[in-house]
């Protein structure tokens, strides 16, 4: 699984092995600038995806309590 982040400081774009270990547990750094990628980055699809599951779960359960609560 390959996943394309941004560096959070200069925004060059890298492309990142998900399913490898790269470096050997080390930190990876953005060729550019030299500063550390973060593991879990804020515009990642499949933080946003982990989100939006857990929002539509929440949603379909509160509307069906309402479907059964609210006609009594």
């Amino acid at each position: 699984m390959k996943e394309v982040v941004h560096c959070l400081y200069c925004h060059s774009k890298y492309s990142i092995d998900l399913s490898r270990k790269e470096y050997n547990g080390q930190a990876k750094l953005c060729r550019e600038c030299g500063m550390a990628l973060p593991e879990k980055h804020p515009e990642s699809r499949f933080l946003k995806m982990k989100m939006f599951r857990w929002m539509f779960v929440l949603i379909v359960i509160f509307c069906i309590v309402m479907v059964v609560y609210l006609p009594r």
